[in-house]
């Protein structure tokens, strides 16, 4: 298992899971067919590289009407490339406490992850602890 650095985005509270997810824009092409992973107590894993905040709330209100926030464990978000950009990393993160708070999810975040040249390998489908 690759350590990385994360903070909490809500209260830390011990948090164990299998990691499902991954792009977000690639993750919700799955939506609504076999593939779409069992999320149930998993923690939700999501990065993107493009897309402005418009874009990332649209993706968030499909994914929220997937079931993915109200059913999965915790919530682990990495790097949005382009939220990063554009200054827009606080309305990000209003934007996914706003569906922790609904649900009553723990949300972590991390820097380490996602499309930049020194990102890490992350391990999906690997049991995940955070305390």
């Amino acid at each position: 298992m690759i350590a990385f650095h994360y903070c909490w985005l809500t209260s830390p509270v011990p948090v164990t899971g299998i990691a499902v997810g991954g792009n977000i824009r690639c993750f919700l092409k799955l939506a609504g067919t076999p593939y779409w992973p069992e999320i149930t107590n998993k923690i939700l894993f999501l990065e993107a590289n493009g897309g402005k905040i418009e874009k990332i709330a649209a993706y968030f209100a499909q994914l929220d009407q997937t079931g993915a926030f109200k059913n999965c464990g915790a919530i682990l978000l990495g790097q949005f490339t382009t939220i990063q950009a554009e200054k827009q990393t606080e309305q990000l993160d209003e934007l996914i406490r706003f569906y922790a708070e609904q649900y009553a999810k723990p949300v972590l975040k991390t820097e380490q992850i996602g499309h930049s040249t020194d990102s890490l390998p992350f391990p999906i489908g690997e049991e995940l602890s955070f305390v």
